[in-house]
């Protein structure tokens, strides 16, 4: 997860309550398991043994103050596209638009 001061000021009981315990099994899987899946078995394993947590993947955070986007273009509308996806792109990954198929380029 990015760290962004806003959501951590809207969402302090949250940050540690569920993302501090989140982040620190990652690091505890790590020591303990080496190379595991993200959110696999090990790591769910100590949100519940260790922090007494539900393992979820996901926040429910407001983000629409913190998230930037990145506007593309096809050949009938235009699209906000997230940090991933634009990430993506950069990395050559393609779009294409649902209704006219073309594919999503930057405007």
């Amino acid at each position: 997860m990015n760290f962004h001061p806003l959501l951590f000021k809207d969402n302090i009981d949250a940050f540690l309550s569920d993302v501090v315990p989140h982040e620190v099994s990652h690091l505890l899987a790590w020591v303990l398991f080496g190379r595991v899946q993200p959110h696999g078995k090990e790591w769910q394993s100590i949100m519940r043994s260790v922090f007494n947590c539900t393992p979820n993947a996901t926040h429910q955070f407001d983000v629409k103050r913190v998230a930037r986007t990145f506007d593309y273009v096809c050949d009938c509308d235009t699209y906000a596209l997230s940090t991933r996806r634009h990430n993506n792109i950069l990395k050559g990954a393609q779009y294409k638009c649902r209704k006219c198929q073309a594919l999503l380029r930057t405007s």
